[in-house]
């Protein structure tokens, strides 16, 4: 799975990120995070990427995991302010089923 936001434009260009995103993990066995699912963050409308180092921030119910990263380091992508996220999902066994429930960004 590749799942990449629309954009959103900053004020300023920004040099630090953040993302959030609500998981569920319903195929059985829980998605190792960093290797089963990654996230990512540009500001030049998806042309660079840069991987952000997610952490389990805690649950929000049954199979439901908090994940995210703060102050990820952007500044060395181009110039520009044109927001956006991408996830991806690595694992093509029916043992995993990882659903993307929420995401959100922020920068500064």
């Amino acid at each position: 799975l590749v799942l990449q936001s629309l954009d959103t434009e900053a004020e300023t260009q920004p040099t630090k990120a953040d993302l959030v995103t609500l998981i569920e993990d319903t195929g059985g066995t829980p998605a190792v995070v960093n290797t089963d699912i990654k996230g990512f963050i540009s500001r030049d409308s998806g042309t660079t990427f840069t991987e952000g180092t997610l952490v389990d921030e805690g649950d929000w119910g049954t199979d439901k995991r908090i994940l995210a990263f703060h102050d990820l380091d952007i500044s060395g992508q181009p110039a520009d302010q044109t927001m956006c996220y991408k996830i991806t999902t690595h694992s093509a066994s029916a043992v995993y089923d990882t659903r993307i429930h929420a995401t959100s960004i922020g920068w500064r």
